[in-house]
């Protein structure tokens, strides 16, 4: 199993944050693992989304479950792909107007001992990047819209 996890102040706020986690289907414009990404399902609390990842030219689809409270954390569950075992979670503390506190951890596992000795180097150095590429995409989104 392999494991990362991070806390940050990140200048801006909680909210932003939140939002740029949840805006699943632009992934692809940020994350550059992610090829592809699209929300199945949602309600109250909680949505489905299915995320095609780019291993080094593997292209593997899988689902989540996440399942949130706006604004403060987000819990994502494998529902199906190519990991044993996948889970994350992210929490948001506004500390001022312009500050907040994120949390982020995430677990995995590959199914296939093949597709983990390709996928498991970049799949960590994603997971080691995240905050950081979340937080740049909240900038830029904020830059466009204070414009």
């Amino acid at each position: 199993m392999h494991s990362f996890e991070e806390t940050r102040v990140l200048a801006c706020s909680a909210h932003a944050m939140f939002d740029v986690v949840m805006d699943i289907e632009h992934y692809p414009n940020f994350l550059p693992w992610v090829a592809g990404a699209r929300i199945l399902n949602e309600k109250p609390g909680e949505l489905t989304a299915e995320l095609i990842a780019d291993f080094a030219g593997i292209k593997q689809t899988f689902t989540t479950v996440d399942r949130y409270t706006n604004n403060e954390s987000i819990e994502v569950c494998l529902v199906d792909g190519p990991f044993r075992f996948l889970e994350s979670f992210w929490s948001f503390e506004q500390l001022s107007d312009v500050s907040c506190k994120v949390y982020f951890s995430i677990e995995f596992d590959f199914k296939s001992a093949l597709l983990g000795v390709v996928a498991t180097p970049i799949f960590t150095t994603a997971c080691k990047s995240m905050v950081h590429a979340f937080e740049k995409r909240a900038c830029e989104v904020a830059r466009c819209r204070s414009v």
